[in-house]
């Protein structure tokens, strides 16, 4: 076979490389595999990885203190200390076998089960014991130094989405909530091979007029940081048969083939020749771009063949320019990663002098602004981590850092942002709408309560938000919207929820309503104030109180519990199955998914808030359009769920 000078095809410009390709070969993942979440950093979740187990599983102290109940220590100052009989010890790790009385403390530590119905624990500085005698020098509100059971996850929650990139901080989320594997995109499996007579294996003698082989390490190394699976095939002189016979067996044991060297128009190099025998064959032979100019591609059926020039210069920029882009889409990849940038900060921001204080920060862009809204969490709050997109840094010498400033956001490891945020009440329903949101675009999710979903959209951090605050007036939301002043927000009508009280079937026959819980002095567990739930409760109790001439403090008093909170519906009903209470109200899906019995007192509405600035991101278009063509068969799925008179109607706009 005589030799011939092979002159470039039609050099091809850098951003049409992809294109051309998916005209032979869609790139995507080629498979699905589970992995140990330890060694799955970097991977991209092949589907979405759901808590196995509520977080925290039991409501328990963030400080070493005292358990007490918030009422007994709420005139406690300085100059007036309250003084508590201690009535015991609890320590991490311990369950509670004492039932906590007015007029007493228990003595906890950090991490320990909160004992019922303790509902604040009082850090240790501020008190002195004396004996069985403790004296409290500070109030505590309820809640305070206490972490609600699951407030920070629920069961079935979805922690990580299909598509997510994994960072350690996903994996620290994933892991506490009891998942030990997780599916993930297959590795494409590379096969590297260099080709020329100069070539010298690392470690030999080099001889005159020798070259060491050290682009293949270079390149391995790449690849291999980016996520994929690469064989090494060593070294092929140049030679027609050989270099035939190397890529051949490279196909055999790969998905993707790349060869160093032999890609120019000289008469030695053979490797065109050898790629041009290959069906369809060469589509590529030679890029817009210096150096790297020299590249070729061909396609082998199903699978490419990536010819690198041999300089290294050239063959390192052609790898980061062609190669990492193709092994990203194999591997599932969305965008490409970033590391710091600037955004307006929505919130003051307090420090720690002398320390530098990294505060995890959401970013969302709305309006064409980036503005970074600083999640001021506790540092046992491991369930968010996979929310954050950074964290920003108060230096040790600033008090704080001030809104309405510029800061830098440090991305995780694999974050990207989101093209829309939600903000607001977690919501089973409103997951599963979310949910068929995320296939088609990049949303973030976070679950902070519908009062944050409505102020967070005001401070143009969310696009949207999910919400059913009941005012006194009986309308949802929209009373909460005008009290506030917001501006510029839509309100989508959502649909119907039932609630009711949630208990264990033993109590089936002594509860028809608040009467009588507190007759027959059952233990209750109330939701947190802000809740639209909390208001639900508020109001019944108002009605109980009217009833029979009493205050409603007095009527809250009788309520064995009332102070005794969680954050969520399933903090009500995994709280009532662990029989720590015996009643709460909350939703008939969350007590049908706990195996409860539940009681209907009535329906709320659950709306979502839209920021009027967001109306144009197709995301917020695709999730109105999915209200009102996909919300009517979902919700027949979903126990206690109706839809309204208005449902995917916009209620209200200001």
């Amino acid at each position: 076979m005589g030799l011939s000078r092979r002159i470039y095809h039609q050099l091809v410009d850098i951003e049409d490389i992809i294109g051309i390709i998916e005209k032979f070969i869609k790139l995507r993942p080629l498979g699905i595999e589970s992995v140990e979440i330890s060694c799955s950093v970097g991977r991209v979740l092949a589907e979405d990885v759901k808590a196995k187990i509520s977080i925290p599983s039991f409501t328990r102290s963030l400080m070493d203190g005292y358990a007490v109940i918030s009422d007994d220590v709420a005139k406690a100052y300085e100059d007036n200390p309250i003084r508590l009989k201690l009535a015991g010890k609890v320590l991490a790790g311990e369950v509670p076998s004492i039932t906590l009385k007015r007029g007493e403390c228990i003595e906890i530590a950090t991490g320990a089960p909160l004992p019922f119905p303790a509902n604040a624990v009082v850090p240790v500085e501020y008190t002195r014991r004396k004996g069985n005698i403790v004296e409290v020098y500070r109030r505590v509100a309820p809640g305070e130094n206490v972490d609600y059971i699951a407030s920070d996850l629920v069961q079935d929650q979805i922690i990580a989405w299909k598509d997510d990139i994994i960072t350690p901080s996903m994996i620290g989320a994933i892991a506490s909530a009891g998942v030990k594997k997780v599916k993930v995109y297959r590795k494409p499996i590379v096969a590297i091979l260099s080709i020329g007579n100069e070539l010298t294996p690392l470690g030999q003698d080099l001889k005159y007029g020798m070259i060491y082989e050290s682009n293949s390490s270079m390149i391995m190394g790449l690849l291999s940081s980016i996520g994929a699976d690469v064989r090494y095939m060593g070294i092929v002189r140049d030679n027609y048969g050989e270099i035939k016979e190397a890529i051949n067996k490279a196909l055999s044991c790969s998905d993707m083939v790349i060869t160093i060297g032999g890609t120019s128009a000289g008469l030695e190099d053979l490797t065109y020749r050898v790629l041009s025998e290959y069906k369809p064959g060469i589509i590529i032979h030679g890029i817009k771009t210096k150096p790297g100019r020299p590249t070729a591609i061909s396609i082998a059926k199903d699978k490419i063949i990536i010819a690198l020039p041999g300089f290294p210069i050239s063959c390192l920029t052609a790898a980061q320019l062609i190669v990492v882009p193709i092994i990203r889409k194999l591997l599932g990849y969305k965008i490409s990663r970033s590391r710091v940038i600037t955004a307006e900060l929505v919130m003051k921001v307090p420090g720690a002098l002398g320390l530098n204080r990294l505060v995890p920060t959401i970013v969302s862009n709305i309006d064409d602004k980036l503005r970074a809204y600083p999640l001021l969490i506790h540092s046992g709050a491991i369930g968010k981590l996979s929310q954050l997109d950074g964290y920003i840094i108060v230096p040790p010498t600033k008090e704080g850092l001030k809104d309405g400033i510029d800061v830098d956001v440090h991305l995780y490891e694999g974050a990207s942002l989101a093209e829309a945020v939600f903000i607001g009440s977690h919501c089973p329903l409103a997951e599963q709408l979310l949910l068929s949101l995320k296939k088609k675009h990049r949303i973030k999710i976070v679950y902070l309560g519908s009062l944050a979903g409505i102020r967070l959209v005001s401070l143009n951090i969310a696009d949207f938000a999910g919400s059913h605050l009941l005012d006194s007036s009986g309308e949802y939301n929209v009373p909460f919207i005008k009290r506030y002043r917001c501006r510029d927000i839509v309100v989508i009508r959502g649909y119907v929820r039932e609630q009711g009280f949630i208990f264990r079937q033993e109590h089936s026959s002594v509860i028809n309503d608040f009467e009588d819980i507190i007759k027959n002095k059952l233990r209750f567990v109330n939701r947190n104030r802000g809740s639209g739930t909390r208001l639900i409760v508020d109001n019944l109790l108002k009605e109980l109180a009217y009833k029979y001439n009493k205050s409603l403090e007095e009527i809250r008093n009788e309520l064995i519990g009332y102070n005794y909170e969680t954050t969520t519906h399933d903090g009500v009903a995994l709280i009532i199955s662990k029989k720590i209470a015996d009643v709460g109200v909350g939703l008939r899906f969350v007590a049908e998914k706990y195996g409860l019995s539940f009681k209907p007192i009535g329906n709320e509405v659950y709306d979502f808030i839209i920021n009027k600035k967001s109306l144009k991101k197709m995301a917020v278009e695709e999730f109105l359009k999915l209200i009102k063509d996909e919300l009517p068969a979902l919700i027949r799925t979903f126990p206690g769920y109706s839809l309204h008179k208005n449902s995917g109607e916009v209620i209200y706009e200001c």
